[in-house]
C-alpha cells in the first residue's frame, strides 16, 4: 500500500482498477487466475515474447539500409531485453506467486524496473526507462491482442491515471465507465478539474510521477475532497474507504433530494438564482435533479471537438434543441465557441507562440465568419423554441461587442428572408474574463442584457498566471485583493445599469467565495451541478447583511492567504463539513 497526496478538485470517492492512459490507451485488468492455470498463463507470456521479438525483427528487415544502421542497434537491444532470462524469471515468479494473469504480471515487473531506473536520476538511465516503457507496450499488445479495450469502449469501471487530459481526450472518455480521474499535472482550475467537476467524477490532480508508480490494473482509491490517493490499499483500508464511499453517496442523494425543489432564498428573503454549467445536453437531467433552475453556461466547444471542428448547422440545431426540450421553460444560456488556447485549434489554423493571448474565442470567430455564422443561425433558430440566451466569450472592448451585434443582426435578417425563426427578443450577453472588459464594464453594460463573469480566465489574465502550470499554480489566487476589487466593480456596474450579473467560473462553485460574492451583490450563480445542494444550503442559512459584513471584512486584508483563511472560517459557520 502506498499513500500519495495531490490536489482534490472534484469531491467524492473513487475505488477501482487503474487505467494508465498515457502508457496503454487500453485496459489491463488485475485478473486473478485459478489454481492450476499458472503453466498456461506462463506459456501465453512466452508466446507473446516470441511474437514481439518476431515483430521487431520484421521491422528491422523492412528498414532501408541506412536507417537500419542507425536504428537497428536500438531495436536489437530491445530484443535482448525481451529475451533477458532474469526478466522472464521475475515475471514467471509473479504469475506463480501472485496467481495473476500474464499481462498484469508483466506490467508490474517492468514498472518496478522503470521506477528503479528513474530513481537513479542519471540522464542515460532516463533514456533506458523510456525504452523499457516501449518494451512494456509491445508485450502488452501481444498479450492482450483482440481483447484490448479502447478508452472509449470500456467494459468495466476504471480510474483514469494520466499525465494530463486534453479536451479531446476528455471527450473520448466513456463517461459511464470512468469513475475517477488522477493526473500528474494541473490545478484546481485546469481543464481536467473543470470537466471532472461538471461531470461529478471524483478527481485528484498534481500527483507527481503517478503514471510511473501505478500499473494498469492496480487498485486505486481517490478522495477527491482531500486529494488523498492510495495505491493498492490493504484490506482494512479498502473496507474503510468503501464504507466512506457508500456513506458519501447516500448523504449526497439525501441532500440533493431535500433541497431539489427549494428556492435559494437568504434568511432575510432575498432570492438568488442557481444555474448549472454543462458540456453537453446529456448532463441536463442530473443538473436538474441536483436543483439547477436552468443552464447558465452551455460550453459549445465540445460540439466542435465531436464533429471535427466544423459542425453543420443541423448538428448545432440538434444539440441545442435537445437541450431546450430537456429544460422546458427553464433558461438556457448558450456560449458561442471558445476554441483556441488549451483547446485544439481548427485544422489548418496557424500555431501561435502564446495562444492564450492569441486568436481564441470571439477573435477566432471574427477571423472565421463562416464558422461563426453557422453557429449564430442555429442559436437564433432554436431561440424561438424556449428561454434561450446567447453569450460571447473573450470580449475585451466595446468595439467587439458592437461587431458581434452587427453580425447577429445580419444573420437575423438572412433568416427572416428565408422565413425562418430569427430569435427575436433573445437575450444577448457577454463574458467578462479579460481585465480590460472588467475595467470598462460600465461602458459595456448599456449594450448587453447580461454579464457572466468567467473567473478562471479573469484571474489568469489579471495576475499573469498560467493556471495549468503547476510551477506557478500557487500564484493563481481568487482571493487576491485585485480580483476582489475587479469583481465588485463588475457587479456594481451591472446592478447600476439594471443588468443581470452571473459568475460562471470555478470561483462560483467554490463555497469559500459564496458569502463575499453575495455580499458584493451577486444574485445569480452558475456552477458545477454537484455543488448545488451545498450552495443552496449555504444561501438559505445566511442573511444578506451577514454576507455584506463578510465581503467588507474580506476587502480589509492585503494578503490572499489571510483572506482565504477568513472566508473559509466564515463559510464553515454555516457548512461545518466544508474542507
Amino acid at each position: 500500500m502506498e499513500i500519495r497526496r495531490g490536489i482534490g478538485v472534484s469531491a467524492g470517492y473513487a475505488i477501482g482498477d487503474a487505467f494508465v492512459f498515457d502508457r496503454e490507451e487500453y485496459r489491463i485488468s488485475r485478473r486473478a487466475i485459478k489454481p492450476g492455470e499458472e503453466d498456461a498463463e506462463i506459456e501465453r507470456f512466452r508466446k507473446a515474447v516470441e511474437s514481439a521479438v518476431q515483430e521487431i525483427r520484421s521491422q528491422i528487415e523492412a528498414m532501408p539500409r541506412k536507417v537500419r544502421e542507425a536504428a537497428g542497434k536500438i531495436m536489437e537491444a530491445q530484443i535482448g531485453w525481451l529475451q533477458d532470462k532474469s526478466l522472464h524469471d521475475e515475471i514467471v515468479e509473479e504469475i506463480r506467486r501472485q496467481r495473476r494473469a500474464a499481462e498484469y504480471a508483466a506490467s508490474q515487473v517492468i514498472r518496478r524496473k522503470i521506477k528503479a531506473i528513474e530513481d537513479s536520476n542519471a540522464a542515460f538511465f532516463r533514456r533506458l526507462a523510456a525504452d523499457f516503457g516501449e518494451l512494456e507496450k509491445s508485450l502488452l499488445q501481444h498479450l492482450l491482442g483482440s481483447r484490448r479495450e479502447d478508452i472509449s469502449h470500456l467494459t468495466g469501471q476504471v480510474v483514469i491515471v494520466a499525465h494530463d487530459l486534453s479536451p479531446g481526450q476528455a471527450l473520448r472518455l466513456d463517461r459511464t465507465k470512468v469513475i475517477g480521474i488522477l493526473t500528474e499535472a494541473g490545478g484546481p482550475t485546469s481543464h481536467t478539474a473543470i470537466v471532472a467537476k461538471s461531470l461529478g467524477i471524483p478527481a485528484v490532480v498534481g500527483v507527481e510521477g503517478v503514471t510511473n508508480d501505478i500499473s494498469g490494473g492496480d487498485t486505486v482509491v481517490l478522495d477527491g475532497a482531500t486529494g488523498t490517493v492510495i495505491i493498492n490499499p490493504d484490506e482494512a483500508t479498502l473496507k474503510r474507504y468503501q464504507a466512506m464511499e457508500r456513506n458519501y453517496v447516500l448523504l449526497e442523494r439525501r441532500r440533493a433530494k431535500e433541497l431539489q425543489n427549494l428556492p435559494a432564498v437568504t434568511r432575510d428573503g432575498t432570492r438568488v438564482e442557481i444555474f448549472a454549467n454543462i458540456e453537453s445536453p446529456e448532463e441536463i437531467p442530473e443538473a436538474l435533479e441536483h436543483g439547477a433552475e436552468g443552464i447558465g453556461l452551455y460550453r459549445t466547444e465540445f460540439l466542435y471537438l465531436e464533429h471535427r471542428y466544423q459542425p453543420s448547422e443541423k448538428e448545432h440545431l440538434e444539440a441545442y434543441t435537445r437541450a431546450v426540450t430537456l429544460l422546458g421553460k427553464r433558461r438556457l444560456i448558450i456560449r458561442t465557441v471558445d476554441l483556441g488556447a488549451d483547446k485544439m485549434p481548427l485544422d489548418g489554423h496557424p500555431r501561435e507562440a502564446n495562444p492564450f493571448l492569441g486568436t481564441r474565442a470571439i477573435r477566432l470567430c471574427f477571423e472565421r465568419p463562416d464558422i461563426f455564422r453557422t453557429q449564430l443561425r442555429a442559436i437564433l433558430k432554436v431561440a424561438s423554441l424556449g428561454n434561450v440566451g446567447m453569450m460571447v466569450p473573450m470580449i475585451s472592448s466595446l468595439s467587439e461587442v458592437l461587431l458581434v451585434k452587427e453580425a447577429l443582426e445580419d444573420v437575423r435578417a438572412e433568416l427572416r428572408r428565408e422565413e425562418e425563426p430569427a430569435g427575436d427578443g433573445m437575450a444577448f450577453g457577454i463574458m467578462i474574463e479579460v481585465p480590460s472588459a472588467a475595467l470598462i464594464a460600465d461602458m459595456l453594460a448599456p449594450h448587453v442584457d447580461f454579464f457572466s463573469v468567467g473567473t478562471n480566465d479573469l484571474i489568469s489574465y489579471a495576475v499573469a498566471v498560467d493556471r495549468s502550470n503547476e510551477r506557478v499554480a500557487a500564484l493563481y489566487q481568487p482571493a487576491h485583493p485585485a480580483i476582489l476589487r475587479l469583481l465588485r466593480q463588475i457587479i456594481e456596474a451591472g446592478v447600476r445599469h439594471g443588468r443581470s450579473v452571473s459568475v460562471c467560473g470555478e470561483m462560483s462553485s467554490d463555497l469559500t467565495y459564496t458569502l463575499p460574492l453575495l455580499g458584493m451583490g451577486l444574485r445569480n450563480f452558475s456552477v458545477a451541478h454537484p455543488v448545488i445542494p451545498d450552495l443552496k444550503k449555504l444561501i438559505r442559512s445566511v442573511s444578506i447583511e451577514e454576507a455584506r459584513a463578510v465581503a467588507e471584512k474580506a476587502f480589509s486584508f492585503n494578503d490572499a492567504q489571510r483572506t482565504v483563511e477568513f472566508l473559509k472560517g466564515e463559510a464553515r459557520k454555516f457548512l461545518p463539513d466544508l474542507p
